[in-house]
């Protein structure tokens, strides 16, 4: 693999604020629900909000779908907002291990990103031991179990279980996005500290259905939707369960996005849930 950059480190970092990124709306849907005091971000073309959790400052960025729509954010999101103390990235994930199922959470090691179907797998950092032992520590004390290793970034949507499958013995990763390289590279950019904590929406084996229903931002456009249900009539069969792994998701995020933002003393009581094999390395 070709290399770019190991380690986030420290630079000028304004104390408290926290910068969570996710790419669209759904993913954060349950989170955004128990913040009861949300501010605008300070410019027009960033989406998401402000608030402040557990004594912190918090901005949530939206980033968009995809490397490109991501790094336009990111890097927009870096020039508007005062140096964060620490960058969070969020949102969905598709599993790459037979050990992940709907609504798991993922911590990232380390990032891979995949640029084109030609391009070799780059490395474009690892997250620093203290911030993933630290993150880890609080999902450990407010009772969530998760799993830590490599998240790949691809640059397109891997649909089949076979895509999947030879995305992991190409890279490792054990699960896969579309726009965590972006946030990683441009913190390491900047000497400002990142984790990466996401949550599962499918099996390994799964298909994804619905992608082609919607924009970049997630949205379902009802023109695109009616167009491609009509050409392809057994994805109605699919949705559901996709909207239903979609929940797991965003209830599992936002429950660790809280034991994150408190320490691991969160307000909510953790409702119990299938285990994952505890805290393991896949």
């Amino acid at each position: 693999m070709a290399v770019a950059q190991d380690a986030n480190g420290a630079g000028g970092k304004h104390p408290g604020l926290t910068l969570v990124f996710y790419a669209f709306g759904r993913e954060v849907a349950d989170f955004k629900r128990r913040v009861k005091h949300r501010t605008p971000l300070p410019h027009r073309d960033l989406r998401g909000f402000r608030t402040e959790i557990g004594g912190r400052d918090v901005a949530v960025v939206a980033t968009g779908i995809g490397h490109l729509r991501a790094l336009e954010s990111v890097r927009l999101a870096f020039q508007v907002l005062p140096a964060p103390e620490m960058v969070i990235g969020t949102g969905v994930v598709g599993a790459l291990s037979y050990g992940l199922r709907p609504g798991d959470i993922v911590l990232a090691d380390r990032i891979i990103h995949k640029r084109d179907e030609e391009a070799e797998p780059e490395h474009i950092a690892a997250v620093n031991e203290t911030h993933l032992r630290d993150v880890g520590r609080y999902l450990k004390v407010a009772g969530l179990q998760y799993s830590t290793g490599p998240i790949l970034t691809s640059h397109r949507v891997l649909v089949s279980g076979d895509e999947k499958r030879r995305a992991k013995e190409e890279t490792g990763a054990i699960a896969v996005d579309m726009e965590t390289a972006a946030l990683a590279a441009e913190a390491v950019a900047r000497g400002i500290p990142f984790a990466v904590m996401r949550t599962v929406l499918d099996h390994i084996d799964d298909e994804i259905a619905g992608t082609e229903m919607t924009d970049d931002r997630g949205r379902v456009r009802p023109l695109r939707a009616t167009g491609h249900l009509l050409r392809n009539p057994t994805m109605l069969f699919k949705l559901p369960k996709l909207l239903r792994n979609m929940g797991l998701a965003s209830a599992a995020l936002a429950n660790a996005l809280e034991a994150i933002a408190h320490r691991g003393r969160p307000p909510f009581a953790i409702e119990p849930k299938r285990k994952q094999q505890k805290n393991r390395r896949h």
